[in-house]
């Protein structure tokens, strides 16, 4: 019970000081709005510089979280949220090979569904294809434990999902819009923020969904001098809006936009999925090239359908409907 006790206190007293980041925060306040000792605050407070929160005491009994702390920790995150189901339990890991297999291997077996795995560094990030990608600290890398009630036929509608989330989180936290490349990469400028991996375990008996993990790494901030190769193609949020969001509030508004979007299709509202998608697509009406089976045919793209299947017109003028599991485009 007092394990308890003092982990509600610890993060009703972080809530209160995220709530009024950069303000100062009464330690009698807190007490009374908590029912707890100053002793219990001030144990708690202790407890949370331990997970690396900057917090400042200010003579006269006062804390403030400071404004441009940007420690990624457990209690940070779920001081943020404002979700019924995903971030229900949050883990972050100093470094990790990748979240998405690290998720598979020690926790998608044992944990609920919305568990969400953080890490603060990668060292072996995994995208689409078996494409590797930079995971340098200062990123959001994040995996998200679900357990669709949901046709297989029906599972690219995760990633499209988590495609709008990252797009209107970036648009909460940061001030723009980015767009999509179908099917799963983010864009602002023509240069790439972010990739999704969606990946499912199946039951060998039946066919049905066991679970599926939704995998998210977001750039805060791209050096190309660190990576002379991938300059022009890949950027970070920074490049955009300046400061750049903390990492805390992002994967906070990450979680919430794409609960949203889930529970869209938990509830089987694809097309309001699709049609969410289809305003952010990049490439809408604009001429791509369609690479399948290592061939390059130009095409012109028309639009997403309500299955979530890419439109597009051949250059011989027939029309197709590309899942994402065959092909990719270039724009």
């Amino acid at each position: 019970m007092e394990g308890r006790l003092d982990m509600a206190v610890k993060d009703g007293v972080l809530r209160a000081l995220e709530q009024q980041r950069g303000e100062i925060v009464s330690g009698g306040g807190l007490s009374a709005a908590l029912g707890v000792s100053r002793t219990a605050v001030w144990k708690a407070v202790a407890a949370l510089r331990e997970d690396g929160m900057l917090i400042d005491s200010v003579p006269g009994g006062g804390y403030r979280l400071r404004e441009g702390d940007d420690s990624l920790t457990a209690d940070g995150v779920r001081a943020l949220l404002h979700t019924r189901l995903l971030g229900c339990e949050v883990l972050v890991l100093p470094e990790v090979s990748s979240t998405n297999t690290v998720m598979k291997r020690e926790y998608a077996a044992g944990k609920p569904e919305g568990f969400a795995l953080l890490a603060l560094r990668q060292s072996a990030g995994r995208g689409r294809l078996g494409r590797s990608f930079s995971s340098p600290d200062g990123g959001m890398y994040l995996t998200v434990l679900l357990r669709p009630a949901i046709e297989l036929k029906n599972l690219h509608f995760l990633t499209i999902a988590a495609a709008v989330a990252v797009c209107r989180a970036i648009e909460d936290t940061c001030g723009f819009r980015p767009g999509v490349k179908w099917v799963n990469d983010v864009l602002m400028g023509g240069k790439k923020l972010c990739g999704i991996l969606t990946e499912a375990s199946i039951v060998g008996e039946t066919g049905a969904l066991d679970y599926v993990i939704v995998g998210i790494g977001i750039n805060l901030r791209f050096d190309p001098e660190g990576a002379p190769e991938l300059a022009g193609i890949v950027g970070g949020l920074a490049d955009f809006c300046g400061n750049p969001p903390r990492r805390a509030a992002l994967t906070a508004s990450v979680l919430g936009r794409l609960e949203e979007q889930y529970f869209l299709i938990q509830e089987g509202k694809l097309g309001e999925v699709a049609a969410a998608y289809r305003e952010l697509l990049c490439c809408l009406d604009q001429p791509v090239t369609v690479i399948e089976n290592g061939r390059e045919t130009p095409a012109h793209c028309n639009g997403v359908s309500d299955e979530g299947h890419l439109l597009v017109t051949m250059a011989d003028g027939t029309r197709r409907e590309l899942q994402s599991g065959e092909i990719s485009i270039r724009v």
